[in-house]
């Protein structure tokens, strides 16, 4: 089976080669060195200081909440869709008075209209945004006017960008990034990611496995607090080598090359309305014969993911990252037409 899914995504060769040997003991400077590679690698992704821990993307998004808010205060979040709606609800479990900017599926509210919203919201702290809404394939590529707009009203801004970066770059400074390893960084899940580009904020209990500070003090060691995700940093060392050595502006092309052969070959209504918030990561169509669509494919070889949320029943979804060739594009082009067309 070959996976085009929102992720874990179809692993190079050469990834699952790097991850399928005995764990270094983390305290050894073998194990340092590697791992002081990976962060410098890091840095060449995006803005900020890389952070790993253990954890998926919904363990970096809470990571990112718990070290930035403080249970009280006031934070907009950007609603338009599945992940958008889970990132208000770990505000929520943080105790945060969560205001919610609730767009239509299928697109990203402006910027102007979130600056005007984010000034009528009184001592607002924080702004939240998804990045790549994986649920609708959507992204917002508004970050640095939404940046300009925190920046204005003294929040800060957290984003998660865990089905985007580094296949959909952040040319930008941002305050807080969360993200993960299982998707458009090659590797398999088990290593949560953070770019910081702000000290965390949080006075209020954070919880050790979480605490930010606890991180940033030991990266002058190349160490962690706890023990990292090792098999997956070793996993890293091979997809960012491959990501670096291609760039990540050629990356990023691959990824919309890719995403665009399904756009303009499926003859399904794509969820996002506008070409400008288009995934080039996860695209997602609207259907209503989504599994039969699923089912055949994996006849043919190839696993996609059903829809989320208010269209789970009526929506399919093809991820774009991974291991994968414009010929398998090509053949789920032709499969899913040939479902579509009975």
């Amino acid at each position: 089976m070959k996976y085009l899914t929102p992720g874990p995504v179809q692993l190079p060769e050469a990834v699952i080669k790097a991850i399928a040997r005995q764990p270094h003991f983390h305290r050894t400077d073998e194990f340092r060195e590697i791992f002081r590679e990976v962060l410098d690698k890091l840095t060449k992704i995006t803005y900020g200081t890389p952070i790993i821990a253990p954890g998926t993307g919904t363990f970096a998004v809470d990571m990112m909440v718990y070290n930035y808010v403080n249970p009280g205060e006031n934070v907009a979040v950007l609603v338009y869709g599945e992940f958008s709606e889970r990132l208000a609800e770990s505000l929520e479990s943080r105790g945060a008075k969560v205001h919610r900017i609730k767009w239509d599926i299928g697109d990203v509210p402006p910027p102007d209209i979130v600056e005007d919203l984010c000034k009528r919201i009184p001592n607002i702290t924080a702004i939240a945004m998804v990045h790549n809404e994986t649920s609708t394939g959507v992204t917002n590529r508004y970050i640095d006017k939404i940046q300009n707009v925190a920046d204005s009203i003294g929040a800060v801004l957290l984003i998660d960008s865990v089905s985007a970066l580094p296949a959909e770059p952040i040319r930008c400074r941002v305050d807080v990034v969360a993200t993960a390893s299982q998707k458009a960084f090659l590797a398999p899940p088990g290593a949560a990611i953070l770019f910081i580009s702000r000290e965390p904020r949080s006075n209020n209990h954070v919880p050790p496995s979480m605490a930010l500070r606890k991180y940033l003090k030991m990266l002058s060691r190349n160490e962690t607090p706890y023990t990292p995700p090792i098999n997956v940093i070793y996993g890293l060392t091979v997809s960012l080598n491959y990501i670096l050595s291609i760039g990540i502006e050629r990356y990023h092309e691959i990824h919309r090359e890719r995403a665009e052969i399904l756009y303009k070959g499926i003859e399904l209504e794509p969820i996002p309305r506008k070409y400008i918030v288009r995934s080039y990561t996860v695209t997602a169509f609207y259907t209503d014969r989504s599994k039969e669509i699923i089912s055949e494919l994996k006849r043919y070889g190839y696993v996609i993911a059903g829809g989320m949320g208010e269209i789970r029943d009526r929506s399919i979804r093809i991820g774009v990252m991974g291991d994968i060739t414009v010929d398998d594009l090509n053949k789920v082009v032709e499969v899913v037409n040939r479902v579509v067309n009975r």
